[in-house]
């Protein structure tokens, strides 16, 4: 998880007529930012070692992803 800023803002007018549109259009910039999956990882702790683990693989399935596409 790196320590970089988001900054997710919506405002009210133009398209976004209703406050229910507003709330649905912030909460689908936080998911495509990674807010809310970054907030659910850090909610419980998860070991050095896990992490380590968690992050190895990402990055096998990445290289497998790539390397079918060539």
């Amino acid at each position: 998880m790196g320590k970089k800023a988001c900054n997710v803002s919506v405002k009210l007018g133009g398209k976004i007529k209703s406050s229910e549109q507003l709330i649905r259009i912030f909460l689908r910039l936080c998911k495509r930012e990674g807010i809310v999956k970054e907030c659910k990882d850090r909610s419980f702790y998860v070991p050095k070692g896990e992490r380590r683990r968690k992050k190895r693989h990402a990055a096998k399935m990445r290289h497998k992803k790539n390397s079918n596409k060539k």
